[in-house]
């Protein structure tokens, strides 16, 4: 069989690898590093292969060596990859015989075999991860893996441990543990950027070895591109009267520069189709509205404005795949590739000579592994025409995104984004709020939202707004704080820039942050509202992590929506201003290194932290606050989904939740959890309430300070906690507060104890705008709905079970 053809560099280095590990190898020591580093797109799983298929005829290895191999790579898709490259390779594996798990049952790994598995699945502390680590009936006291390597070890056979993208791995005591039972003779690392360069010391002593491959050889080979184009001033310029949005600009360069390549690559005749990979943001739900709002302006663009045919685009994500078939021939008719994470490593498609970026928001930090996949030269040579020999990027990422950064929060990320209809104003109910124990948060919401508020009117001269002022005193208040607040910040015609970097040209691939940071450019171009949103959560996040003073210092986790809101409730309701006004405002003081507000800011955090000790000295505590219903804006994971189907009459054969239209819901979106006990009987109380003659109802969350509780006792010694009525109905002046039960929790003593609460607290509270409140339990019965509103609650008296009209 002929093999394919080496690079001399590649040559180069497999000479130097085997005699690097020839003489490791003759220490007669075990767990011996030989660190082999090469860049992306130098062809490390070809050398590798070429590399141990020499070795036993290398003069300098001495016969009848006793060995076997294990590669082991970071991930299942790699794994699955490089076995099928060695499986090509060695003439479809006869050459060389490759295993992985489904060769555990031949017992042990026999001579010069290549046993290739997932690293995870060995080294993972997980019940599904360690599996293969467990003892079994089929096995003699050890896991399935651990008994296949300690039978091999008793042939008096060596084994050499291969690490795939050795920088992906950690350094634990699992790993530890998995290293020892292998005992290999060799551990090659192979990769492009190695976590341990051994020393020229160890080295010369040959305690390790280390073979590295330069990148400039790769390059002056043809195998991979010469320079990575970040997208140019002229370019953007010469676009700016077609009036694109960011998100429009870099499709369009995209575009153009594709058909430019194409044009290149015909005049070179040369058969290749250039292809524009398209990478969505990872922190957004592939399923739901924010990420199908990205991939639908990319599809609505390439569709609409280019006229791109359906056929031509490729999608590869979690949930949905479209035209990836053959998609890495290189006259394969796909022209463009939308994705997220996918193809991040691992994928080869040297056709791919065009990346869009879209910045994620929630961690803003370039990621550089995905430009692996516009690395490689289609031919494996390089073109006269300079141009062909690049690659070229599109993004709106800037400079101060070229560093990590960490998670916000481990919490699911809010997708979906919901506001109050026009004409609804939000009622004031007295509520309890319970504390639990302190994680140096902002604790006591409603005490930490006065504390700033009263340094926010320090700091710029305004007033608070009282809840009992009248419409006509708070509007006043409202033009009179407006006034203060815009001589100390402006308030008027507020726009945020964002800065996209531009004019760099980039050498090196795997020096690539750096050297962009140092040359490139950076050119300003608007965001949109719901990036603006996004951005405005994390600038709260940064604003409490970059606090010095341990006295304002609080867990930026789980503090920032605090702040958030605090901030919401000073410019919504105290200046009167609209979100999408002042979101911008906030963003761009965050942005100001000489901003007022942050100072306000940091004033309040200081003089908070009195208060904040104060509280933690109890394990729990509770406050009594009035809170403002329903919320003004309201954000949903995915784990919810929209209501907004047909008006279709409900009958037994039409109980689906996608045939409710919710008109009567106060918010202009209604997001209900997808999964819940208890949810069909909501469903249908919603249906119920949509044919009623009401002027709004609003469905509560379960928990929350800005959620309407009442206190009761529990049964099990008296102890105090909240209850959440489900539904807020209004029906012109009167309010009805009511809780959903079905089945056995309508005689439950915890609903008793409920049901009783809430009649007390309807018994002692009043309602401005409202001259009556009902609340109780409400069953469906067939074919009524009704309610219990007595005092006492006692489910099994049929008398006290009313029909619930409105």
């Amino acid at each position: 069989m002929s093999y394919p053809t080496l690079k001399p560099f590649q040559e180069e280095a497999i000479r130097q690898l085997s005699e690097s590990f020839i003489k490791l190898w003759k220490t007669k020591n075990y767990k011996l590093p030989l660190i082999f580093k090469a860049p992306t797109g130098a062809g490390k799983t070809l050398m590798m292969a070429d590399f141990l298929r020499c070795l036993d005829m290398n003069y300098q290895f001495q016969e009848g060596i006793n060995k076997a191999y294990l590669w082991i790579s970071f991930s299942e898709d790699s794994y699955r990859q490089s076995k099928k490259k060695f499986y090509d390779y060695f003439n479809e594996g006869t050459d060389m015989h490759l295993k992985d798990l489904g060769n555990l049952n031949e017992e042990k790994l026999l001579e010069n075999n290549i046993f290739f598995i997932n690293w995870q699945k060995i080294k993972g502390t997980t019940k599904d991860s360690r599996l293969l680590r467990r003892d079994t009936e089929n096995t003699n006291g050890e896991g399935l893996f651990d008994e296949y390597i300690k039978e091999t070890h008793k042939d008096d056979r060596d084994l050499v441990l291969i690490i795939d993208e050795a920088h992906t791995q950690t350094d634990t005591d699992l790993a530890d543990e998995v290293i020892n039972l292998i005992n290999p003779r060799i551990i090659i690392k192979v990769t492009a950027t190695p976590k341990y360069l051994p020393n020229i010391s160890d080295v010369n002593q040959k305690k390790a070895g280390f073979v590295e491959v330069f990148e400039k050889d790769v390059i002056d080979s043809g195998l991979i591109k010469e320079k990575i184009i970040i997208q140019k001033e002229e370019e953007i310029r010469s676009i700016k009267e077609q009036d694109l949005d960011e998100d429009q600009m870099m499709l369009e360069l995209a575009c153009r520069k594709r058909e430019e390549l194409k044009q290149y690559y015909e005049k070179e005749d040369v058969k290749i189709n250039p292809l524009v990979l398209i990478q969505l943001p990872s922190d957004e739900n592939e399923t739901q509205d924010i990420t199908g709002n990205k991939k639908d302006i990319v599809l609505s663009y390439l569709k609409g404005n280019k006229q791109i045919p359906e056929e031509k685009i490729a999608i590869w994500l979690s949930q949905e795949k479209a035209n990836l078939e053959n998609i890495e021939w290189n006259q394969s008719g796909v022209d463009f590739m939308l994705f997220k994470v996918a193809p991040a490593t691992g994928w080869d498609c040297p056709r791919a000579d065009i990346l869009v970026m879209f910045r994620e928001i929630k961690n803003p930090a370039f990621h550089t592994q995905i430009l692996g996949r516009i690395k490689r030269m289609p031919e494996g040579k390089h073109y006269k025409k300079a141009e062909l020999n690049n690659a070229y990027v599109y993004t709106n990422y800037n400079k101060s995104h070229l560093e990590a950064l960490p998670e916000t929060t481990p919490n699911k990320p809010l997708v979906h984004f919901t506001s109050l209809k026009d004409g609804i104003e939000p009622i004031q109910l007295k509520s309890t709020v319970h504390h639990k124990t302190d994680y140096n948060t902002l604790v006591g919401i409603y005490k930490w939202e006065k504390c700033l508020h009263n340094q926010l009117h320090r700091s710029f001269g305004t007033e608070g707004i009282s809840s009992d002022d009248l419409l006509a005193k708070r509007t006043q208040k409202q033009k009179e704080n407006y006034k203060k607040l815009n001589d100390k910040i402006n308030l008027e015609n507020p726009e945020v820039k964002n800065q996209i970097v531009i004019n760099a040209e980039i050498e090196s691939f795997d020096n690539f942050i750096p050297q962009l940071k140092k040359e490139a450019n950076e050119a300003n171009y608007n965001l949109s509202e719901m990036d603006i949103q996004k951005l405005y959560n994390l600038l709260c996040f940064r604003e409490l992590k970059n606090q010095e003073n341990e006295k304002a210092k609080y867990n930026p986790s789980r503090s920032w929506s605090p702040l958030k809101e605090a901030l919401n409730v000073y410019f919504g309701e105290i200046v009167g201003m609209d979100s999408t006004k002042y979101y911008k405002i906030l963003v761009n003081e965050f942005l100001n290194p000489d901003s007022e507000l942050k100072k306000a800011i940091h004033l309040a955090l200081i003089e908070f932290r009195k208060i904040h000790d104060d509280k933690i000295q109890e394990t729990e505590g509770k406050e009594k606050i009035t809170i403002s219903i329903p919320e003004k804006e309201k954000c949903f994971t995915n784990d919810f989904e929209l209501l907004s189907g047909q008006e279709i009459q409900p009958n037994f054969f039409n109980q689906d939740s996608s045939n409710i239209s919710p008109h009567k819901n106060v918010y202009q979106k209604f997001y209900l959890k997808k999964s819940y006990h208890g949810r069909d009987n909501e469903l249908n109380f919603i249906r119920f309430l949509e044919t009623q003659d009401i002027d709004w109802w609003h469905k509560q969350d379960d928990s929350g300070r800005n959620q309407f509780a009442v206190e009761y006792k529990d049964g099990q010694g008296g102890k105090d906690r909240l209850f959440y009525p489900d539904w807020i109905i209004k029906k012109d002046e009167i309010l009805y507060i009511v809780d959903t039960k079905s089945g056995n929790t309508l005689n439950s003593q915890d609903t008793k104890y409920k049901a009783e609460a809430l009649q007390k607290w309807i018994k002692d509270n009043q309602i401005e705008g409202f001259n009556k409140i009902v609340g109780g339990i409400i069953k469906f019965e067939y074919p009524s709905w009704k309610i219990n509103s007595k005092e006492e609650y006692n489910h099994s008296n049929n008398d006290d079970w009313q029909n619930l009209t409105f």
